[in-house]
């Protein structure tokens, strides 16, 4: 039987796996920055704490944490694109 905390990272997994794609932007032409939004910025905030997130332990699941959080990170920014930040 699997360990239980495999299987619910898998199911995480599976239930982020699609905003891991990034949708077709539509493209406006306009002369004035997208306003950024308060939300907009605390999600790039977060983005950076994940990308510079450093895991104390060693080993594979050293490694696993930090790639979890670079995806998490890739997952966030991808939002934030869609909407125009």
């Amino acid at each position: 039987m699997d360990d239980p905390f495999a299987e619910q990272m898998r199911s995480f997994i599976m239930a982020a796996e699609p905003l891991n794609r990034p949708e077709p932007e539509l493209l406006v032409e306009s002369d004035e920055p997208a306003p950024q939004t308060s939300l907009l910025v605390e999600l790039e905030d977060i983005v950076f704490r994940l990308r510079a997130f450093m895991e104390s332990s060693n080993g594979d699941y050293a490694l696993g944490v930090e790639m979890g959080m670079q995806r998490a990170a890739d997952m966030i920014e991808n939002v934030i694109k869609r909407h125009g930040g």
